[in-house]
Formats: structure tokens, sequence, C-alpha cells
């Protein structure tokens, strides 16, 4: 029997994500997005801006991922295609691959350019990132640990072309 892929999408802040993950996941027949803002976001007291990085902020980001990688084995479980969308280093590769243990999973970064990346981070209502850190994570994402991972430029078109490129690269049947 096949293992149920996982899909976790990664670029950095403005590549569009959440957009994109929720666009396809509404494109498959049985599929959910699971964003690791989501886990995040839950803390009220205590929370830790990744604004300013530190223990604690690493710390919550780690319970966060655990918190999604159970959700998406929970769904994967029940017949649903998770797709998880999180900012991923290089040292949380091996986090993702043994927390989502029995699944395939599959890495995606979204790679507009840094230009489209930094427009789309001013224009947020919600939050923006610093320009600086979001180029600095741009290059992180475009690191040797990321080279076999499917790539997409998304700098052009709709978030459902973007989806469009992750079905057909990855060779995900449509209902």
């Amino acid at each position: 029997m096949r293992a149920v892929i996982a899909i976790i999408l990664t670029g950095a802040p403005g590549a569009g994500k959440s957009t994109v993950a929720a666009a396809l996941a509404s494109r498959l027949e049985r599929a959910a997005h699971v964003p690791l803002d989501f886990f995040r976001k839950m803390i009220k007291g205590g929370y830790a801006s990744p604004h300013h990085w530190n223990d604690e902020v690493a710390r919550q980001y780690r319970i966060a991922r655990k918190s999604a990688a159970q959700t998406a084995i929970n769904l994967a479980a029940g017949g649903f295609m998770p797709i998880l969308d999180d900012i991923v280093p290089a040292d949380w590769v091996d986090e993702w691959r043994r927390d989502l243990e029995g699944l395939d999973c599959r890495f995606v970064v979204l790679r507009p350019s840094l230009a489209v990346a930094l427009s789309r981070n001013r224009a947020r209502e919600a939050w923006t990132v610093d320009p600086t850190l979001l180029a600095e994570l741009h290059e992180m994402l475009d690191k040797p640990y990321t080279r076999d991972w499917l790539a997409i430029d998304n700098s052009d078109g709709s978030p459902e072309d973007a989806a469009e490129a992750v079905i057909r690269a990855l060779g995900i049947s449509l209902p």
C-alpha cells in the first residue's frame, strides 16, 4: 500500500504559502490545509514573537510543528492529503520527516522573485516581516538543502496557477 503524501509547502514570507496551500487543498478531492501559524497563534498568554528570536520562540515553534504534524497524521488516517505550510530551515527538515513518519513527505518551495515577495509583504493587512529578514529567509530557501525539492516560481500568475503547477509536478490525480 502506498503511503499518503504530505506536502510541506515552504517559502519566504510573501511567497504565498498560505494562499497557495489553501488553493491546492481546495483543488483536490480530499485534502486539508494545515497552517503552522494556526498552532503558533493558539498561544495567547506567553506568546513569543518570532520577530525577536530566542529559546522560547524556538520552543514554541517546536510545539507548533509537533501539533501540526499530529494533525496531519490524523487527517491522513482519515483519508485526507495534508498540506502544511511553514518556513523550513535546514535543521527542521529531519524533524518534519520524523514527526510525519509513515507519510510520504514532499517538500515544495515557492520561489517568487525577492522583489515580488517584498511587494506582497508590504501589501499585507495583518502584519509584515522586516524586509532584511525576509531577504535572508528568501536566500536561505535557495541553499543546497532545498536542491531536491520541487521549486515553483510563482512570481507571476495566480495562487491557483501555482497550485496547478504543484499538482502537475507531483503527479497528483484530480477528481
